[in-house]
């Protein structure tokens, strides 16, 4: 694991202080202005690697365009990576989800990290996941988090306007049964959030990537809330494997592409079970761009 100590002494600590307060004074800290400035560059004497982790999840090589230690790149088996990079490299090799990393995507490595922050392996404040091609425009150029939390739950990709609506969106894309049988979980299990998860369907408004930073106590709530509606869907399906979700998607579609597409089907369903927690659970949301690339 990383071993890096903070930067800045007492001082600096003192100095981030008073630009602070000068910033709570004037009630808004523009992007461009001299307090921003010297805010981001002493921002390292607490936004860490133990105050914030961002997790890159990825199932292959990538430029990397991220180089702040507090992010840890994610991924199945070192065989995957070939590149040498700076960042510290967590092997999600075992495991619940292993065997499912093509049909969760992201979520699968996700699951692994939710498991060692449980088991107290690892540990910090704020947690964090970017993908290996979309991750927040600031990059390196991390925010002060802990005066970012002060105002906002949760730091989120801005809304993209979908050309209909969300349940509509998936039905187009996907077999429309299957984000159905979702919503039916959650009414049976996770009750509170029904009426949200159908609002949300009848909505345009959509976070992409499953991309975030949010508090540890709120990550437990939401990967809790995520595999438990995921494992039930599932188990209800039969999936207890990638190749069982494939073969499931052999015997709809005839052309190998388009089935293999489809059986990242947990991944695309944890995009909108992402979207009825965020707007169920999340009062005070942050936004900012993301940086996209194909690859």
């Amino acid at each position: 694991m990383i071993n890096n100590k903070s930067k800045g002494g007492k001082g600096n600590n003192i100095f981030i202080k008073i630009l602070l307060i000068i910033s709570l004074i004037s009630n808004n800290v523009i992007k461009d202005n001299f307090i921003y400035k010297q805010v981001n560059e002493y921002q390292k004497i607490k936004t860490n690697y133990s105050t914030l982790k961002i997790f890159i999840m990825t199932h292959k090589d990538f430029d990397n365009i991220r180089f702040d230690p507090v992010y840890n790149i994610v991924v199945n088996d070192k065989t995957e990576l070939k590149n040498n990079y700076s960042l510290n490299i967590i092997y999600a090799n075992e495991g619940k989800l292993y065997n499912m990393s093509r049909a969760y995507g992201e979520m699968s490595k996700l699951y692994y990290i939710y498991q060692l922050y449980k088991n107290e392996t690892i540990s910090s404040k704020y947690i964090g996941l970017n993908h290996y091609r979309r991750n927040f425009v600031f990059k390196d150029n991390i925010p002060y988090i802990e005066y970012i939390f002060k105002k906002h739950d949760v730091i989120l990709t801005k809304q993209m306007n979908l050309h209909t609506s969300i349940r509509k969106q998936f039905c187009l894309n996907h077999i429309c049964r299957h984000y159905d049988e979702m919503i039916n979980i959650i009414k049976e299990i996770k009750p509170e959030y029904y009426k949200t998860a159908k609002r949300i369907s009848r909505g345009r408004k959509f976070y992409i990537g499953n991309i975030f930073i949010m508090k540890k106590e709120d990550f437990f709530k939401y990967c809790n809330f995520m595999f438990d509606i995921l494992f039930e869907f599932d188990k209800r399906n039969s999936f207890n494997s990638d190749n069982d979700v494939l073969e499931y998607m052999k015997k709809i579609y005839d052309n190998s592409t388009i089935y293999y597409y489809q059986s990242r089907l947990e991944g695309f369903l944890s995009e909108r079970l992402s979207n009825i927690f965020f707007n169920k659970y999340f009062k005070r949301i942050k936004t900012y761009d993301i940086f996209y690339y194909n690859t």
